[in-house]
């Protein structure tokens, strides 16, 4: 989005204002009332995967995630999509079109979100969720899983 802050509502009398230093009280310029903000976040890098990506660079997400707010808030994007068409893509009523000026690079890599699940596309693996949680209760175990699961070459 480009703001600097946010405004934020319910945050005033909690303790958000004492544990975290991105929340301030400020004087609304237009009603005088106090009003909390957030700084803003500006991640470097912002991963997304995404339904389809089309030959101009634009993708669909579901249109319930909120995905979008990190898209426009960093300085790079990288997305993977199940799918690549020959477009151009535009909105549906499930999907949200992300356009292409907001992405550094589209990658085709289908099951990319595996083992979570994909909406249409395929559902979590609960096993695969199951193993990589009972993983990270010891550092070797994790450093194990990571050797097999994530660092393997594939063939």
């Amino acid at each position: 989005m480009g703001a600097p802050f946010l405004p934020v509502r319910g945050i005033l009398g909690s303790v958000y204002l004492k544990v975290n230093p991105r929340f301030r009280v400020i004087t609304d310029p237009f009603s005088g009332e106090e009003l909390a903000v957030v700084q803003a976040l500006t991640p470097d890098v912002t991963l997304i995967h995404g339904a389809v990506g089309d030959e101009q660079g634009n993708i669909l997400i579901p249109r319930v995630s909120d995905w979008r707010l990190a898209v426009t808030a960093s300085r790079k994007v990288i997305a993977t999509v199940e799918e690549r068409v020959a477009g151009p893509l535009t909105d549906q009523p499930e999907w949200r079109l992300i356009p292409a000026i907001w992405l550094t690079a589209l990658v085709h890599c289908p099951g990319g979100a595996a083992p979570t699940g994909y909406p249409g596309y395929y559902p979590q693996d609960e096993a695969h969720i199951a193993l990589y949680l009972e993983s990270t209760r010891e550092a070797a175990s994790f450093a194990h899983y990571l050797q097999d699961q994530v660092l393997k070459p594939e063939g």
